[in-house]
């Protein structure tokens, strides 16, 4: 449905749902609530009545959710509407708010989970919890007679694999609500997916409305708050472990690299057989080792005690919401907080207790009877909890989206009309990656310069010592740089100063243009010569994700460096992968050494190099070293040793140097050469290998 078909709505204006949503109690929404549902209702540049609102939290998506569906019911007055969210708890709150804000009869409100089994015809709204609604809302809809809207918050949690089958319901009214709807995910490639071309994206529709902290902090929508930075010290045998840990991930790097695997892609990598695989799975396991190690830091729950202690003193104690990464860790802080008989409550809430018990812990929360509530990440994201005005991150990942949705959960502005100052305390490790997402935003300009303090506590030190600024400088932002050189691209290279783009590439040293593993760029523009201005000989570099702007890292001096280098006019494209059934039978005739090839271009019989040495070797990478492949007759089969050297003889004939070729198939080696897939020679069954 388009804007086109406005003029539809005027005879469905008394929808009976649209009027029981009309209702005297519902909350006036601010103008710029209002323009998020009628940029939705529009469609911006996509089909009407679809699309993704990220809302800072605190920011009213329910009540925003509330008018879109009110807005759709004009045009639909039989709909029915399924709202998904991840956790009973944040059901529970749904179901409230539709009560408190609709004239909605409460047996025309139901819910789906593990403890109730509504569905959509006899309910106009159904309030289903994701992995209940994954797995039960796509047959419950296309059960129902009438249209559906679908609702999904906190969307993000939809794109993982085992809940995105909710995506699939059928409906053809659908909204995303998140704080931060992007998603750390990447593609085949390790390259990130951006959220219009997730999933989620493609399913709900793009994100057509953004209100983000910036955006409220300033159309004033936030009370006054404090943003406190504590720094803590490793104690000298954490320290000892920590560099130990540290120094076996930088082996495992350098040595993933040398097999053609950044980094970034071994948890992708993982799950492969061979040396590549067991190295990823090493990297994979060091690097949560370390993780543990800096979430279990002793130094966390001393000074988070000493920051409650501070708080018992003031006139009107405080709430205060604790977060932890783990269950686990979140336990054995409330039990050291406890036992440190700090003179008030402390409760504990987390997925893994009863949901009695958990009820329990909110209720005395908000009440003010247990003033100090330790959780786990469950409670950052949906649960509204006004009345907490202290918030304390006692350990955090190195996402900024997590560090943002916890800073969310005491920033809630009041709207009974009374003032409330929040206070955010954010515990880190100094001198260790944890002080590395200082470096991916700048606080200052996320939160406001003025509200920042910061702080660092030496290693049992009962007072910290202020510090001027964050532990680690921001670099500018790819924007800033980018309109610091006039939107141009300079004629020489120039010095990158932002952080290095996440999306990886190759330029091999015959300029062809290809991802980290091998699979060839269709249009490399212009890429490769302005890499070569860095990199003669070819290499690693990469693509700014906002502007496309080609980023060569170079290592000189004991130094990297990075330079700017030019600008892509449109974004990479993969060449198309062939089907080797399809394509098998098409070379009848086998083409010349070095002429182009059409396909089939999977490398299902491996990929393998060929060496100038003794007159020329085919070799492949094994654990532990390389071998062969046999050239002499008594070292193999026949027609195996017979396809080496028919190989090994096109090979000249190609007048290349030593390169890589991949076996398909349909068994046809090729290569890749100037940017185009170049055919090597036939050779079924592959080589033989004496070992």
């Amino acid at each position: 449905m388009r804007a086109a078909e406005e003029p539809a709505r005027e005879g469905h204006r008394t929808g009976a749902l649209a009027k029981r949503l009309e209702d005297p109690r519902q909350v006036e929404l601010a103008r710029w609530q209002l323009d998020a549902v009628a940029t939705w209702a529009g469609g911006g540049d996509g089909p009407a009545y679809r699309g993704t609102l990220e809302i800072f939290t605190g920011g009213g998506k329910s009540l925003i959710a509330l008018e879109s569906i009110r807005r759709a019911a004009l045009l639909e007055p039989q709909l029915h509407v399924a709202i998904v969210v991840p956790t009973l708890a944040l059901a529970r709150q749904w179901h409230d708010v539709v009560l408190r804000h609709t004239a909605l009869d409460p047996r025309d409100v139901g819910r789906l989970d593990g403890e109730h089994k509504d569905d959509l015809q006899s309910k106009r709204i159904l309030i289903s919890v994701l992995n209940t609604a994954a797995e039960r809302l796509p047959e419950l809809a296309a059960a129902a007679a009438s249209p559906l809207m679908l609702i999904v918050d906190e969307c993000h949690r939809a794109g993982a694999p085992r809940f995105s089958r909710v995506l699939e319901t059928k409906a053809p009214f659908r909204l995303g609500l998140s704080a931060t709807a992007e998603r750390d995910d990447v593609d085949e490639q390790g390259l990130p997916i951006q959220y219009d071309d997730h999933i989620l994206g493609e399913k709900l529709g793009p994100l057509v409305y953004r209100f983000d902290l910036r955006a409220a902090r300033k159309v004033g929508w936030l009370p006054e708050y404090t943003v406190h930075h504590h720094g803590v010290e490793l104690t000298s045998e954490e320290r000892r472990r920590y560099e130990q840990l540290t120094r076996r991930i930088d082996d495992l790097s350098e040595r993933l690299d040398d097999l053609g695997m950044p980094s970034s892609l071994a948890r992708q990598a993982s799950g492969r057989p061979g040396e590549m695989g067991a190295l990823a799975r090493s990297y994979v396991g060091t690097v949560a080792q370390r993780k543990d190690l800096l979430y279990r830091a002793g130094e966390r729950a001393r000074v988070v005690a000493e920051v409650l202690c501070s708080l018992v003193d003031r006139a009107d104690t405080p709430r205060a919401l604790l977060f932890h990464e783990r269950i686990d860790e979140a336990v054995d802080l409330h039990r050291r907080l406890t036992d440190a008989g700090l003179g008030f409550p402390i409760g504990l809430e987390h997925s893994g207790l009863p949901e009695a018990q958990r009820r329990d812990a909110l209720a005395r929360f908000t009440q003010g009877s247990t003033p100090v509530l330790v959780s786990v990440k469950s409670l950052i994201e949906g649960i509204d909890v006004p009345d907490a005005d202290v918030g304390i991150s006692v350990a955090s990942s190195s996402s900024v989206r997590q560090r943002v949705q916890a800073l969310g959960r005491v920033l809630r502005r009041r709207f009974d009309g009374g003032s409330k100052h929040a206070e955010m305390h954010i515990i880190y490790v100094h001198d260790t990656v944890d002080e590395a997402i200082y470096a991916k935003e700048d606080w200052s300009d996320l939160t406001g310069e003025a509200v920042n303090r910061y702080r660092l506590w030496r290693g049992g030190a009962v007072a910290p010592e202020e510090r001027h600024g964050p532990p680690r400088t921001p670099r500018p932002t790819e924007d800033q740089f980018w309109e610091g050189l006039g939107r141009k691209v300079p004629p020489e290279p120039v010095l990158w100063t932002p952080d290095l783009p996440v999306s990886e590439w190759s330029l091999d040293s015959r300029g062809s243009v290809t991802t980290v593993t091998g699979t060839l760029v269709a249009n490399a523009q212009d890429a490769g010569r302005r890499v070569a201005l860095i990199k003669s000989g070819g290499g690693r570099f990469r693509i700014s994700s906002r502007h496309r702007l080609i980023v060569v890292p170079d290592f000189e001096g004991g130094q990297t460096r990075a330079w700017l280098v030019g600008r892509l006019e449109e974004p990479f494209q993969l060449a198309a992968s062939v089907d080797s059934e399809t394509q098998s039978s098409a070379l009848a005739d086998e083409p010349e050494p070095g002429a182009p090839y059409s396909g089939p271009n999977d490398r299902k019989g491996g990929s393998y190099h060929l060496r100038q040495k003794g007159g020329g070797l085919i070799e492949r990478r094994v654990a532990g070293g390389r071998e062969w492949a046999a050239v002499d007759p008594s070292d193999g089969p026949a027609e195996l040793v017979d396809n080496a050297v028919r190989l090994l003889h096109a090979w000249r004939r190609t007048g290349e140097s030593g390169l890589q070729f991949h076996l398909n198939a349909a068994g046809d080696a090729y290569y890749v050469s100037g940017g185009q897939i170049r055919f090597l020679a036939r050779v079924p069954g592959g080589f033989a290998w004496p070992g």
